[in-house]
């Protein structure tokens, strides 16, 4: 897709925008860092699991677990394997419950304990809140267009990436 500060003879993106568009990426990754503190021994992806657990378990209430590795995995993007090691430790860390199912122990579902709940209250309900006045000068078009324009960034790096350790 061309416009007008694409060269349309060669379709290419001129560097100087890439320059750009990789040193916002940049600032992007400071504003992950500017979160709040967690509390010791709790790593951000944790926050991630929690809301994604919360999210998958909300149809049909907190106590009762629908959400599985698998599910928080797609919820994520990122593989199951990845979330089964995380899920492992959130379970030490008393973040979440795994619940077997007695037929097929393989079917495993997740649900919050009370400081999972608290996390996600904290850093994810209350952050956002918080954001949501702080940012409240973008307009959702300016915010559409960045989820959009990383999105696709991303995407085709990663095609790229994938290309080029595939020769």
């Amino acid at each position: 897709m061309c416009d007008s500060r694409t060269d349309t003879k060669t379709g290419l993106l001129p560097v100087n925008e890439v320059r750009s568009l990789l040193d916002v990426c940049w600032k992007a990754k400071t504003i992950t860092e500017l979160m709040p503190a967690l509390p010791k021994g709790m790593k951000p992806r944790y926050v991630h699991v929690i809301d994604a657990v919360w999210h998958i378990n909300e149809t049909n209430g907190q106590e009762i677990g629908t959400a599985r590795v698998s599910d928080v995995s797609a919820f994520l993007g990122v593989t199951t394997p990845s979330v089964t090691k995380l899920v492992g430790e959130m379970v030490e860390l008393g973040l979440v419950v795994k619940h077997m199912d007695a037929a097929d122990r393989r079917a495993v579902t997740l649900t919050l304990t009370e400081r999972g709940l608290d996390i996600r209250r904290v850093y994810v309900e209350e952050y956002h809140a918080h954001l949501s006045q702080l940012l409240g000068g973008l307009t959702v078009e300016q915010c559409e267009t960045t989820v959009r324009t990383l999105t696709e960034a991303l995407r085709l790096m990663q095609e790229d990436a994938q290309h080029r350790k595939s020769m």
